[in-house]
């Protein structure tokens, strides 16, 4: 699941994690977060589970900062 809100400034994705856990990451530029949000589906598709060390190298390409895991 994944869900993207953006504001003037700053663009959050929130996703799930194969455990069940979900994130919030913050990115500058809307461009890179629907970046990051297509290569997570992608390797999920291509080559397995998303894990949080997954999901910080994907997320780190794109300039991506983890918020806090979500509620």
């Amino acid at each position: 699941m994944c869900r993207s809100v953006g504001s003037s400034d700053t663009y959050y994705l929130e996703y799930e994690l194969v455990d069940g856990q979900r994130v919030i990451l913050k990115f500058d530029n809307e461009n890179d977060r629907d970046g990051c949000h297509i290569s997570l589906d992608m390797y999920k598709v291509q080559l397995g589970p998303v894990d949080m060390s997954v999901l910080e190298n994907i997320a780190l390409k794109f300039g991506g900062q983890l918020v806090s895991p979500a509620s």
